[in-house]
């Protein structure tokens, strides 16, 4: 989904949202879905239909793997 805003405005397949304790990271397209069910474990626990609930002690490397693959987190 891209972001609407002006032209040349980087498109954001991942949506991060800070809960405290956890994060949720939200796929905003079919390839950042792709790449969660590719990545992430089939029994990651889920919020909200596609969120996937994130500890924060392994936001960074998945972060760090998304950004690798070429896609955007935001």
């Amino acid at each position: 989904m891209a972001d609407i805003g002006r032209p040349g405005d980087v498109q954001t397949d991942f949506l991060v949202q800070n809960e405290g304790s956890v994060a949720i990271l939200y796929p905003q397209n079919d390839e950042a879905q792709q790449w969660v069910d590719d990545h992430l474990p089939l029994d990651a626990p889920r919020w909200g239909g596609n969120g996937v609930v994130i500890e924060h002690r392994y936001l960074g490397d998945i972060l760090f793997g998304i950004h690798n693959d070429g896609l955007v987190a935001r």
